[in-house]
Parts: C-alpha cells; structure tokens; sequence
C-alpha cells in the first residue's frame, strides 16, 4: 500500500490486523523506529474501547536481532568471510569496536598514520571514523577486493593520499570481522546481513499478519530482506508517498503506479517566522502556543515542536514554555552528554588534575572546582550551608594573596589562618563547628574527589572511580536536587558501565592526562535520552523522532542550513568520489532522506509553524527556500518577505545620562566620620557617582584567583621590594657602597620565592627576569647617577601617616621619603610610563571655577601626600616637594621623574591646591550637595566598573 502523506500511517495499520476479540497478539508490525509504536498501541486501545492484548511491534533494529538471536542454528556468514558460530555472540559496542581496530592497527606492519594513533585517546577519533565506515561497506555488500580494486579506476578522481587511506581501510576491513567471528560477537551490519540471508520462516510463520510500515531508505541488506518477506502471502508493506519514493520502490520491484491510492489534496496552513538568534525565535513560538491556548482546549500528542538542533531545548524550555507546566509535555530526543553540568563537573575536576605540578594543585582550577554547585554542596551534618561558607572563605582568603598560584591539599588542610578565617564565617549557633571539624571536613571532600584522581591502575579503574565520585555526590551532596541531575548522571553512569566492561578496560596509559583526554573524547559521541511518557501532552522531539507519526500542528525551530537538512560533509575516511563508486550512501542521500521526512511531517499537518534564524551567519533552509517559492509562483509575487513574521528587538537607543543621587541623613553622618586618603579624592573629583559606588555603598569588582600575574601585583611586588631595601638605609645619607645592585637582586629573589613558589615556570619566571632587571637598572641608572650629583638620605619607606585637618580625618600610604639637598622629596613609585593622567595643568586651573578642577587635575595625591607630611611633621611647604617615579618607562634614566612643582613657586600652588582639597572635603559632606556623574565621560565611563548601573556602558573613548 502507498498511502497519501495526509492520512495517519498508524490509523491505516489497523484494519489490517487479524483480531480475535481484544487479541492482536498474532499481529507483527516494524516500524524505521520506536515512537510510532506508542501511537499505534493508543489508537488501537480507542478504537476497542478498553484494554487488549497488543501486536508485537519492533522498530527495525529490534526486528533483526529478534531473528538474529531467535534462531540457534549455524547459518552461513556470506561475503566470503568466516563462518559465523551458532546463535553468534553478543552486539558489541562502539568502544569494543574501536578496541578491536585498535588491536588490528598496533600489529599492522604499515600502521595507518605511521606512528601517529599510537595510544587509545588518540585513536578513538580516527577508530570511530574507520567503524562506521566498515559498518556503512558491511550493510551494503562491498567486498575487500571492491575497495582495493577502485585505485585503476579513480587516480583522476581521488587524491593521492585519499588513496592510502583506502589501502588502510581495506585492511581493517579484511581483519576486523574475522576478529570479531573469532569472538563469538556481531555487530549491527553483521546482523542485518546475516538475517538478510537466513530462512526466517521459523521465527515468522507464527504471525497470522505482519506489517512493514513508513520506510523509505534502506540499505542493500534490508531490500535483500524485504524482497523475501514480499513474496509472503501474510506480509504487508505500508508506504506514504513523497519525494524519490517510485525510487527507492523501484529497488524493491515494486511499481508505485498500480496501487496507488488517490492523492487527497491537503495543503497545510503554513506560517514563517524570521528571528536574528535562537532566543528569539523560542521567543516567538511562546507566544504563538500561549495566544493558541485560548482557542482550544488543551494540547496534546497530536502537537509537536521539532527541534532539529538539540541545543535549543533548554532556551526553549526556560523561555520559550515556561507558561507550561512540566507535566504539559514530553521531551523525546537525545541530549548532548557533553553539554551537561554533570559533565561540566567532571571536566572541571580533571582540568584541576590536569594543571597540577606534581603535588601542587593550581589555586584558580582548584577554587574552580570547589565552588562547582555539585561540590560546594556537599553535606555537613545533613545541611551543605557548611561546605558553602566554608570554600566561599577559602576563596576569599585565597583571593587576598592572588599571587599564590600553587598549594599542596596538605598545605591548605593544615592553613590554620584559613582553618580560623572559615571558623570565623561559621554560624555561631551551629553546634560542634570546630577548626578540627572544619579540617575534617574538608579532609573528606579532597578525599572523596581530588585524591581519588591522582592516578588510574586502567580504563576499568578510571570508569569505575567515576562512578563512584557520582555516586558519592548523589548521596553526599544536593545535586540530586538540582534540576535533570539524576537522568544526566543516570546516562554518565551507564556510559562509565560501557567502558568498564569494554574490550579496552585493562589498557593502562601512562599518563594521568591520558585517561583524562580519552573519555572526553568518548562522551562526546554519547547523548542522554530524554524517555518522558510518550503520550502525555505537547510533544517535544528531534526531527528524526516525528518519523512516521501524522501531527495536528507543528513547530518546527531551527529550520537553517545544517540543521534541516544536516548537511555536511561525510566523516569519513572515504572520499566522496569513492562512496559513489562503492554504491554506500553520501551526504546527498542523507539530505533527499530529510526532504521525504520533512513533506511528509508538513503534510500530514493542518497547520505549521516553521522558525528559522537569519543572521550573518545562519540562512535558511533550502527546504523553507522551496515552500516559498511555491508560494510566490502560486500568487505570483517576486517578494517572499510577505509571508515572513519577523522577531524583531526593540532597540532603545537613548543615551541615559546618570541621576543625581542625594543624601540622606546617615549617608552625611557616615562620610562626616569617614577617613578620606588621596584614592578616595581622586575618584569624587573625577565622578562623584563612582566615589558614592565605592566607598558609601562599599561596591567594587570581585577579586579573582586568575593565576595570572596582574600589572597591579608586579606595582606591588616593585614598591615591596625597593621599600624593604631601603628601610635599612634608612637615616643615613647613600652612599654608592650602599647601592648594592646584587643584594637587591637577592632580595627579589626572596620575595619572588614567598608569592610564588621556589621555581616559576613559563610567564612567571620571564616576568620574574624583567622585574629583576629593572630593580637592577633603578639602581643603576637612577640612584647612583643621583647620588653623585646631590647628598640623598632615605628618611622613610612605607610611610603610615594620619592626621585631622579641621573636622576631617585624612590618611596616606607613603612609598619613600627622602631627603636631597636641601629639599625633603615625597616619592610615589608609579609602574606605568606616562604622567599626562597624573599631572595638574596649572595654567588650565582656575580655583574659582568648580568646573575646571576636573579637567585640570589628574591627580591629587601628591599635594594630599603633601598635606599630611606637612600636617604631621610641621614641616614648611617652601622646604618640600613630591614627584612621581615612573618605573614603567621604556627606559630608566633621570626623566622618569614627574616632580608637583617645577617653577619654584610652591608655596603659591600648594595653597591653591590645599584650598581645593578642602573644598571638595566640605563638599563631600554637604547634605545639599548631591552626587553627581562624571563631567567628562569619555575619560571616566569607560573603565568604570559601574558603568551597567549608571546606563553609561554607550560611552566609547
């Protein structure tokens, strides 16, 4: 029968089946795959009205093993390869496959790739390639000698090294399924071939009816099959017309004409809708489904969405159906496993291994690690509100000394700093949280997670201890809680079950990282099946999963090249050319398969809804191109954007420029007792928004373990360094014996040894090269040629200073004081090589005009630095000066200072700049006066880290 695509393939089934009473049990029906075989089984309970006995119903695969393994007898393996052994062994699986190939590749005498794929992790990827083209040559009949024999007649078509790989292949395939009769093992091309050629009648002649329903592509073994079940009186093949049907009929010898039923014209209602990204789209089709919601009364089985790209089902589900409840649908598709969290704590558990230097766990991986959900979660006495302050602290007293980069697990067990920091966190009424208890705790976790990593006996050992983590943290941990956790983890342990008992669980590799790169490898070609009720509500599947099952309505999402169709080229050692020649299928027959499937899905609906993504990298479907152009020709229009809904954004445009922000009463008191240093006057001058943000609000960026060494951290390491070699010349006048270029170069040493570890490697110690170089030039070059030309003494280095100034309380940080000449020189070490942020350009400062200050005045640090000294020690302004040291230039040499007062008119400036200060003091601490956003912008917006709360994220420099 050939039946038109606008008629139910399940409804047409049923008048065939030979029933007695609420019996069909003598009934075998096949199907391409398992869906529709819920379907039929519903139809069938509404058409008797009560429960029955049901037909036995296979999808292909399930029908050749039912004949493979039903039959005990010895049956003859064709081909011209071994015999298979009676009632052959079990279906083996894509890894013992691989394994076996492997086996076959290591003794070749010419290995494919020479000494490349030498070791499992790097073969899995080429080994899958070569299985599934041997399984593609295995259904379709090709012998051996087809493949040796093509080289004469292809030199033209196939290059060179395409040719190699073809020798290579026939190899493998002369090989591998002796190896695997001499196993006793099948695979699933053996098995189709095997019963292709079998006398079934045993297994069959028990049905009264067998019907073979909804196929069209198949391969050489399976028409061998269907020839032979074509000539039996009780066999029915049911077939929905659609494009290159009569061809594939033809291979059957069958002529589609004499029993075709009358096309029933049914064109469905179709709707386009264009978005510029998944989101959108999703988006969209919310909002078709929840206007729809109103006009009929529920959704059911009868309504699919079809999600070619299994990625947009989470947008879907979060955005897209989130006015559903999670009983309202049913998901059946395959999953990504990689793209899980479970997956994604796996892996960030072996990026920490991997990172490691021997025994020292790197600090940023490590903090990675713990505060994954699954981790930080782990249960304390029955609650995980524990382990969550407890490595939410670790990263806090981790992030203080971010230079750190390594530790050993011991060493942070045993930090009794930390230990009491995370105590200090703990809740105080929480009883029996002790330092001890804490470093038990955290004890148990490395134990139960880190150390179990450290090393592998083989594979088996490695799938093993992976279940176990995932089972310590199912019963040790909220992740069970967590959204989709037990079906993701349920399909990593099945997966970890497989390579357990896989023909490669007693290889051993030799490195941990091995182990690490072979199963991320693996994971990547394994999926988690989405099993829901079948026929419970809105329908949710792959584009696959709609085959032969006729829908009301559809959505269809993702309707993009390389999506629908999935187009792409073979991942295959065969060259296009050659799997012409060899008559197995390529990239085009998988997009002609699409194309009969998507007609007949649009088809069988009254309705459709297709969803497609068109931006600068996306287009859509050729298969949506076609359902347009019909269209135009059927109302003769040039224009197809008629027919398009497009998702558009609202894009608001309007450049907000930040408010004013009062204050109250507390936040006045507040800043009346607050202690104001010479950052907090720079940031209020510059933005009075920023200075409210940080110091009244107390916002500021996270700090991060990056493992990066930051320009703010080698400002750090510098001003450490000089301050502790001077400070034991402090007092005394320098002499050129004093500057000592190598104690100073010991004493980076020292200090680089206490941040980062006893050897650096990589970044660390070329960085480490540079700044010892350069301490080594600020002596030479700078210091000494100073001291020869004037009398310098040291009279501080990191000088604490604190003084009131009226109702004010003023503090500062000082890098060096000293004294040359005549003149005491405050010294502010800067890393950076330009002063033109710093300087104050006193021909563009006018005291009197609020307005000017800003644009005039980079900073006021050293006339702050000024005030205070002056303040504590009483000293007169005419016998001071300050300047910066830009150790940042290119160069060292005596330009790299950036003295405050160059003309000698220091008393005069300092008064102006100390009656700014004052000023913008009282005004801080005004009531009336409101804070107020940076006059210039482009100066300030950009670098802000607030600039997403004040809406200023537009200014560009």
């Amino acid at each position: 029968m050939i039946i038109n695509p606008s008629q139910s393939l399940i409804d047409e089934i049923i008048p065939h089946l030979n029933r007695t009473g609420k019996d069909c049990s003598s009934n075998l029906i096949v199907f391409p795959g398992k869906r529709p075989s819920h379907f039929l089984r519903k139809a069938i309970a509404q058409r008797i009205k009560g429960s029955f006995i049901p037909p036995v119903i296979f999808s292909m695969d399930e029908f050749v093993d039912f004949i493979y393994e039903s039959g005990k007898r010895e049956f003859p393996h064709p081909g011209g390869f071994a015999e298979a052994k009676a009632g052959a062994g079990r279906k083996i699986e894509t890894i013992d496959a691989i394994a076996i190939l492997y086996d076959l590749h290591r003794k070749a005498l010419h290995p494919l790739g020479g000494d490349s794929f030498q070791t499992p992790d790097s073969f899995f990827p080429i080994g899958l390639k070569i299985y599934r083209d041997l399984e593609e040559l295995f259904i379709e009949g090709v012998k051996p000698a087809m493949i040796k024999q093509i080289e004469p007649y292809t030199t033209e078509a196939i290059p060179e090294h395409a040719l190699k790989g073809l020798q290579s292949l026939s190899f493998f395939y002369e090989q591998f399924y002796a190896a695997i009769e001499e196993k006793g093992l099948s695979t699933r091309s053996l098995r189709y071939r095997v019963v292709s050629e079998k006398n079934e009648d045993a297994e069959l002649d028990s049905y009264k009816q067998i019907v073979f329903a909804g196929f069209y592509a198949l391969t050489k073994y399976e028409k061998v099959l269907f020839k032979k079940l074509l000539e039996k009186e009780n066999t029915l093949f049911i077939f929905q017309e659609g494009p290159g049907l009569e061809e594939k009929l033809s291979d059957l010898g069958i002529d589609k004409t004499y029993n075709t039923l009358p096309l029933i014209p049914s064109p469905p209602e179709i709707h386009f809708y264009s978005s510029p990204d998944t989101h959108g789209q999703v988006y969209a089709l919310g909002k078709v489904i929840e206007t729809g919601l109103g006009e009929i009364e529920h959704i059911n089985e009868k309504t699919a969405i079809v999600l070619p790209v299994a990625e947009t089902l989470f947008p879907l589900l979060r955005q897209g159906l989130s006015f559903l409840d999670e009983t309202g649908y049913n998901i059946s598709l395959g999953y990504p496993l990689h793209r899980t969290p479970v997956f994604g704590f796996l892996n960030s558990l072996m990026e920490l291994i991997t990172s490691m230097d021997d025994d020292r766990i790197y600090i940023p991986d490590y903090l990675k690690f713990v505060l994954h959900p699954y981790t930080k979660n782990i249960y304390y006495n029955g609650s995980a509100e524990i382990t969550r302050i407890t490595f939410h602290a670790i990263e806090e007293k981790l992030t203080e000394s971010r230079t750190r980069t390594f530790a050993t697990l011991q060493e942070l067990e045993e930090d009794a700093n930390l230990l009491n920091y995370v105590l200090e966190k703990a809740p105080k009424d929480e009883k029996g949280i002790t330092k001890s208890a804490i470093k038990g705790h955290l004890k148990t976790v490395h134990l139960n997670t880190i150390e179990k990593f450290l090393s592998f006996e083989n594979i088996r050992d490695f799938a093993e201890k992976c279940t176990g983590l995932l089972t310590y943290i199912f019963h040790n941990s909220t992740a069970r809680l967590h959204p989709l956790f037990y079906p993701f983890s349920e399909s990593f342990l099945r997966e970890l079950e497989v390579i357990s008992k896989s023909l490669l669980r007693d290889f051993a590799f030799n490195e941990t990282v091995s182990y690490f790169t072979f199963f991320r490898k693996y994971i990547m070609t394994a999926y988690s099946p989405f099993e829901g009720a079948p026929l419970k509500g809105l329908q949710l599947l792959g584009f696959l999963e709609t085959r032969n099952i006729r829908f009301d309505e559809v959505y269809i999402l993702d309707a993009n090249e390389e999506a629908i169709p999935a187009t792409r080229k073979d991942d295959s050692i065969l060259p296009f050319r050659a799997r012409q020649i060899l008559g197995i299928p390529t990239y085009i027959d998988r997009d002609k398969l699409a194309a009969y499937y998507f007609e007949i899905l649009l088809k069988g609906a009254a309705k459709a809804h297709i969803f497609f993504i068109e931006n600068d990298k996306k287009e859509r479907s050729r298969f949506v191109e076609k359902l347009l152009w019909e269209k135009q020709k059927r109302d003769t229009s040039t224009d197809s954007k008629n027919y398009i809904q497009p998702v558009q954004y609202k894009v608001n445009l309007d450049n907000p420029v930040p408010a004013d922000i009062a204050k109250t009463a507390g936040v006045t008191d507040y800043l009346k007792h607050f202690e104001y240093h010479a950052t907090a006057l720079d940031k209020y001058l510059a933005c009075g928004l920023q200075f409210y943000y940080t110091y009244v609000l107390g916002l500021g960026k996270k700090e991060e373990v990056s493992g990066d060494i930051e320009r703010i951290d080698i400002g750090k390491f510098v001003h450490k360094a000089l301050a502790e070699y001077f400070k034991k010349r402090n007092g005394r006048q320098l002499k050129k014996a004093d500057l000592n270029v190598e104690e100073l170069s010991l004493l980076a040493d020292k200090l680089f040894e206490e941040q980062y570890g006893k050897d650096p490697s990589g970044a660390a110690y070329l960085l480490k090269v540079q700044i010892k170089n350069r301490l080594k030039d600020i002596l030479k070059k700078y210091y000494i040629p100073l001291i020869m030309e004037e009398q310098v003494a040291v009279l501080g280095t990191e000088s604490r200073m604190a003084i009131s100034e009226g109702p004010f309380h003023l503090k500062g940080f000082i890098d060096s004081i000293e004294k040359r000449g005549n003149k005491i020189c405050i010294i502010d070490y800067k890393t950076g090589a330009t002063s033109n942020r710093l300087k104050i350009n006193f021909n563009k400062l006018d005291p009197d005009d609020r307005d000017s200050w800003d644009k005039a005045i980079g900073s006021l640090q050293l006339p702050f630095y000024l005030l205070l000294y002056s303040g504590k020690t009483g000293a007169k302004i005419r016998d001071l000066n300050a300047m910066f040291l830009l150790l940042g230039q290119s160069g060292i040499s005596p330009k790299i200072e950036a003295p405050l007062f160059e003309t000698g008119d220091e008393e005069r400036r300092y008064g102006v700049l100390k009656n700014i200060i004052r000023r913008l003091l009282e005004e801080i601490v005004d009531p009336a006066q409101t804070f107020k956003a940076a006059s210039d912008k482009k100066a300030s917006c950009p670098d802000c880290g607030f600039k997403y709360i004040c809406g200023t994220q537009w200014v560009v420099k």
